[in-house]
């Protein structure tokens, strides 16, 4: 089991306090004082696995959590979710998305200030996704795809735009149809094809194969 530890630095909590201060009668500087502090776990999940996320240092009246672009099978965003204050620490259940993907982890006070942690995220990935081999290219990922196919030869391999429902963020996803011949049936009537998605660890991270499908 994976824990993800974040500590925001005093500047940023800075920032976040002046914005929820006023409403909770309290002076930014005051709390510009505190360290927030936000333990995820599991960082990295299979689909519909539920996460806990733990979030101290913050004097707020109220707090929720969301996954940015996470949603229900049909497109829906889920909802924002509130967090419960238990010993000075609000905990909760994170959403759990109806896709795979990387998701951005957002903070919500009841002051309507946000804050998204940086390289905070929820992964929701199938058992051996991090293993695969990254690349700086999202193609280049798709291609050691087909390559693991066995004796498959790549014959096109194109960008595809996702559908209305998948809300994922766009820097961190990418979807392309690929058509390969299998070993032996090099004619155009017995080409394959697929649906390969690509996620990027983190905002500047490289890319690897999230998952393929036949169906976009």
């Amino acid at each position: 089991m994976r824990i993800v530890v974040l500590l925001v630095s005093v500047a940023v909590v800075g920032a976040f306090a002046q914005a929820s201060a006023p409403a909770a009668g309290r002076s930014a500087d005051t709390a510009a004082k505190a360290s927030l502090r936000v333990v995820v776990q599991p960082a990295v999940v299979n689909l519909y696995q539920r996460s806990t996320i733990a979030v101290s240092g913050l004097d707020s009246r109220s707090l929720e959590v969301r996954l940015v672009g996470a949603t229900y099978a049909d497109g829906t965003p889920l909802p924002w979710r509130s967090l419960g204050l238990v010993r000075g620490v609000w905990r909760g259940n994170l959403p759990t998305p109806a896709l795979q993907g990387l998701y951005p982890i957002e903070l919500r006070t009841g002051a309507g200030a946000s804050l998204i942690g940086p390289q905070l995220f929820l992964r929701v990935f199938e058992p051996g996704t991090r293993t695969r081999p990254t690349f700086d290219d999202p193609a280049d990922a798709v291609g050691w795809w087909v390559r693991t196919v066995p004796r498959a030869t790549l014959v096109a391999l194109k960008a595809w735009p996702r559908p209305a429902f998948d809300r994922r963020d766009q820097r961190l996803h990418r979807l392309f149809v690929v058509a390969y011949s299998p070993s032996g049936h090099p004619d155009v009537g017995d080409r394959l094809g697929m649906f390969v998605a690509a996620v990027r660890d983190g905002y500047h991270g490289d890319w690897r194969v999230l998952e393929a499908t036949v169906e976009p």
